[in-house]
Order: structure tokens, then C-alpha cells, then sequence
């Protein structure tokens, strides 16, 4: 399929703005095949992400797609495939594939063979992302339609409570280590990866690491786990419910623990090419091993149908959004604050937050509960009533609106904005 041919394709949906992601062409140049089902299947589902549009830092999302794909792994599970083997599969391929990589840091190899294989580790890795949208796509409709049958109060939260995940994930057993008397040196070793949320950026210092230390130390940590009885009606997809949101923080931070581990192959491959490290981030993984390196501009344009895959150096799609003042959203917890907006797009640009601060993120993940804690309320462009800034803002009862589609691009730091979470609505004052 020629270029002009796949634009059609892809163009024949409709679009809207909906996951912001700081990613470049490196990334982006895994999912052509985390993609496909060939690879799915290695991960036990047959099932093929139909069409991906992703520009100038954000996906796009088609309702269509997204049924489509949906109804894919509705079959799966007819013929006996549950979302509790795909998430055991997830974490056997989490330990498996980890050894596999510090066995290659360790041989004396071309970093091209060694990057071959990462190639691999991480593109069947980003079949479990896309997976992971798929089944929650199903299952969490599936409890919005029933939830309102079992309880009289406020249905959103109701559902936030019980599906709230029995698993810990990487960034309870960092606060932990926080809290106990092991080394800052041997945390930085484990769980500096938290902080790298777009594969190539810093992770967590020493000095950092010891500042956080000092505030859990001195405040407490808190727990989050809501005592909620769950309907005997609601048991069973409560139980989905509670390891899909367990899952879709574990596959994002397999990637991103992934990325760092392997920064020394991938600062090798840099330096083979002559490439500024930061820089890689927008050269093509294909390409890479393929030792034709391209530049790709830092907004750069990935598009997908099937196995077609292309990386564009223009948008697809009009994305302006014209004069706005004020967005709505969902409400994930009420109330009314105003403060002063701080943009939050990567984990690393969480410490400016400050006292008082509105939090305006695409998402926000455990690696931004430190700015989470100080800042008034939060407004996120993505996000259910299961997403982990409706969970936070419960159990730190603050306001919050999630859903906004658009709030990094409509406002930016500075901005004195009111969060008035009684009608979910977002404004600049």
C-alpha cells in the first residue's frame, strides 16, 4: 500500500485528540510491530490493533477502532482466554525479560544485535498496551451499564472504590523502600526509572530521592485502599475491574523500567552513529538497525492500518482548537479552588509544582504523587472514573476534573484558573 493509499485508510475514521504521550520516533517505531497479530499471539490473544493515528505528541482515538478491536478480544474470551492469564502472562514476561536484558548488557556484542533484540522485548511489550485498552474498552462499559443497579449514591465513585487494584504496583514498593532504612543508593538502583516517563529523560537523583524521603518520613504515607463491600452481583467484574487498572499501570511501567535498564545499549548505539543521546528519541528503531539513521521532527507523525505502518514529518489531521477560555469534563471528586495552573506533561516536570498549584496533566501516573500531595486540585485530559487521578483526588479529597481532552494545549503555566468541580467545568480567571 503506497503512502497516499494509507493516508486515505486512516483518514476514512473519525478522529478526536485523546492521549498525549512525550514520544518521538523511537518509541513510536515499536508499536509498528506491537501492532500486529503476529505478535499479539505471542502474548496469547489473537487479536490486530486495526488503526493508530498519533501527532505532534498525542493519540488520536476512533470509537470505531476501539469497538472493533473490542469485539476482537470479546472472541478471545469467548473461547476461554481471561484477563487474569494476559496479566500473568504480562508479569511472566516483566521478570523473563528483564534477566534477558541485563544478560545482554553484560556480552560483548555490536550494540546494532544488542538493539535488534531490545527491538523485540519492547514491541511485544507494547502489545500488552494496546490490550490493555481493549479489555478496559469491554469491561469497564460493561460495569458503567450495571454499577447504577447496586447503589443509590454517586455512581462514579462507587465503581472508583471497587475497583481500586489488590495488586501493588512498582511505585508502592518505591515508597516503601522510601520509608524503611534502605540506602539511597540501592533505591536510586532499583526504582530511579519512576521518574522517566518518556524514555530518555533523568531519573530520580540522590538529592531527590533524599528529599522525599525527608517529607514521607515526616507526613506519613498514606493508603489509598477504600473499604467498600462489593454486591455479590458486582463480584466477579469488580474483580476484572480491579486488575485491568492494576494492569495498565504495570505495562507502562514495564516499558519505562525497560528503556532505563537499557540505556547503556542504547547510549552505544548513539555513539555509534554520532548521535547526541537526547537525540536518539527521534530516529526510528528500524532504521536504526537497519544502519540508515533519519532524523524525524520531535512533533513527528505516526500513522498505521493493519501491518501498513508509515512515519509522517507533517500532521494528518486539523488540530487547531480556535479561541477557548474554559473546558468541561467529568467530575472525579467535588469542590471549587482556584489557583495557579502548572502544565504536567512528564513525570520529571512534577517537582514545580507548588502549594496550592492545579495540576493540569494529559494523565497522571504514581511517579506525580509528590506534586500530587501539594498542589489544590487536579484537571487531567484522559481518564475514567478508575483512572489513578480520579483514585488520588478520592483519597486526598480534592478536586478534580479528568477528561478534558484538550487542558495542556487550552491553558499553560501561569495561568490563575478556577476548578469548579461541582459542575465540572475548568476556567481562566
Amino acid at each position: 500500500m503506497d503512502i497516499t493509499e494509507l493516508k486515505k485508510k486512516v483518514l476514512s475514521y473519525t478522529w478526536e485528540y485523546w492521549a498525549a504521550r512525550p514520544f518521538g520516533a523511537f518509541i513510536m517505531s515499536i508499536f509498528r510491530e506491537g501492532n500486529t497479530r503476529p505478535f499479539m499471539r505471542r502474548v496469547g490473544v489473537d487479536a490486530e490493533f486495526p488503526v493508530t493515528l498519533f501527532q505532534k505528541g498525542a493519540f488520536y482515538k476512533s470509537e470505531k477502532v476501539f469497538d472493533d478491536f473490542s469485539a476482537q478480544l470479546a472472541r478471545n474470551i469467548k473461547r476461554g482466554v481471561t484477563v487474569f492469564d494476559i496479566v500473568r502472562s504480562c508479569e511472566e514476561f516483566h521478570v523473563r525479560e528483564r534477566k534477558h536484558i541485563e544478560e545482554l548488557l553484560k556480552k560483548k556484542m555490536d550494540p546494532i544485535h544488542k538493539l535488534r533484540e531490545l527491538h523485540d522485548i519492547c514491541a511485544l511489550l507494547f502489545s500488552y498496551v494496546w490490550i490493555t485498552h481493549g479489555l478496559e474498552h469491554l469491561y469497564l462499559g460493561q460495569l458503567q451499564n450495571e454499577a447504577p443497579r447496586y447503589t443509590r449514591g454517586d455512581v462514579a465513585k462507587f465503581i472508583g472504590d471497587i475497583s481500586f487494584p489488590i495488586k501493588k504496583n512498582a511505585h508502592a514498593y518505591f515508597l516503601e523502600a522510601l520509608a524503611s532504612r534502605a540506602s539511597l543508593a540501592s533505591i536510586q538502583k532499583q526504582f530511579a526509572w519512576i521518574k522517566v516517563r518518556d524514555g530518555f529523560s533523568a531519573g530520580f537523583t540522590l538529592e531527590e530521592l533524599g528529599v522525599e524521603r525527608a517529607k514521607i518520613r515526616k507526613q506519613g504515607r498514606s493508603h489509598a485502599v477504600p473499604h467498600v463491600r462489593i454486591p455479590t452481583g458486582l463480584k466477579n467484574l469488580a474483580a476484572i475491574a480491579q486488575e485491568l487498572v492494576y494492569f495498565r499501570t504495570l505495562r507502562t511501567d514495564i516499558l519505562y523500567e525497560f528503556l532505563f535498564l537499557a540505556r547503556p545499549i542504547l547510549k552505544s548505539v548513539a555513539k555509534k552513529y554520532g548521535i547526541p543521546f537526547l537525540e536518539l528519541r527521534n530516529y526510528a528503531i528500524q532504521d536504526l538497525i537497519a544502519g540508515k539513521p533519519k532524523a524525524y521532527p520531535p512533533a513527528v507523525c505516526v500513522i498505521s492500518y493493519g501491518k501498513e505502518f508509515a512515519i509522517l514529518d507533517a500532521p494528518l489531521v486539523d488540530d487547531s482548537l480556535g479561541a477557548v477560555r474554559e473546558l468541561k469534563g467529568v467530575i472525579a471528586f467535588k469542590g471549587v479552588v482556584r489557583g495557579i495552573a502548572k502544565i504536567v506533561k512528564v513525570a520529571h516536570e512534577i517537582g514545580k509544582v507548588q502549594e496550592g498549584d492545579i495540576i493540569i496533566a494529559p494523565t497522571t501516573a504514581p511517579s506525580f504523587i509528590f506534586g500530587m500531595k501539594r498542589a489544590a486540585a487536579f484537571v487531567t485530559e484522559e481518564g475514567g472514573i478508575t483512572s489513578h487521578a480520579a483514585i488520588v483526588a478520592r483519597e486526598m479529597k480534592k478536586p478534580c476534573i479528568i477528561g478534558t481532552k484538550i487542558a495542556t494545549r487550552v491553558f499553560k503555566d501561569g495561568d490563575r484558573v478556577e476548578v469548579d468541580a461541582e459542575r465540572g467545568i475548568i476556567r481562566r480567571i
